[in-house]
């Protein structure tokens, strides 16, 4: 895509939805655009579910995890700049593996395209990892560094987890687990067993001007589980 036409196509969604991830429409200035195009841009490590559809109507499926048998159910927020995937397996007793993708917008209008996945049994998540996504430059490139301040050492007393762009599935996953915002633009991360401080949390506050998230307040528990989707 030109560049003056991403401009046009963001400056767009802007005037027009006002998305709590910094404006996003429907169509090709959306989360699910955005979702798509960087699925096509990153062919390993990003999620291969196929999202077929567009707005309520819209359905996921397969996966890498579990393939066509995946019991998978998709919550779209065109409105709010939000995408969650639940992969619930293919039988009981599988592990269930979330996906969560939202998009900010950076003061010069260029998307930011959030991915947070983790894995759960129970409801309860036992790992997880996030990488952020910016299209600043006219094509997508990993940032993950650049905008979240990792949280592992300082919040979870954990060891670094490095999240490749080729980690896929349950590969690479930490003991922190970031909540992406369905409404607002902050972040919730919190820290999981065998983490010593399992069950505490940080809030991670958006910075448009700087395009990057900064420490806020901690967050004494108890955390949002069992994990499930946000209702309207």
């Amino acid at each position: 895509m030109r560049r003056t036409a991403l401009l046009w196509l963001v400056a767009a969604a802007l005037a027009v939805a006002p998305a709590a991830a910094g404006g996003t429409g429907a169509g090709r200035d959306g989360v699910l655009y955005w979702f798509r195009d960087l699925q096509i841009a990153q062919a390993t490590g990003f999620p291969d579910y196929e999202i077929s559809g567009e707005g309520v109507g819209a359905t996921a499926s397969g996966g890498r995890l579990y393939g066509p048998r995946a019991r998978v159910t998709l919550t779209l927020d065109v409105p709010h700049g939000y995408l969650r995937i639940d992969d619930r397996g293919d039988g009981d007793g599988a592990a269930h593996f979330v996906t969560e993708v939202a998009v900010w917008f950076d003061r010069e209008g260029f998307p930011l395209l959030g991915l947070s996945e983790r894995a759960l049994r129970g409801g309860v998540p036992f790992g997880g990892r996030v990488r952020f996504y910016s299209h600043a430059s006219g094509r997508w490139n990993l940032v993950t560094d650049a905008v979240m301040p990792s949280q592992d050492q300082s919040l979870c007393r954990t060891e670094p987890q490095e999240v490749e762009e080729s980690t896929a599935a349950f590969e690479g996953l930490g003991r922190a687990i970031t909540l992406l915002p369905r409404q607002g633009t902050d972040l919730a991360v919190w820290c999981v067993a065998p983490s010593p401080v399992a069950g505490t949390g940080r809030v991670l506050e958006w910075d448009q001007a700087t395009a990057r998230f900064t420490q806020g307040q901690l967050l004494p528990g108890p955390p949002p589980w069992p994990d499930a989707p946000t209702p309207r």
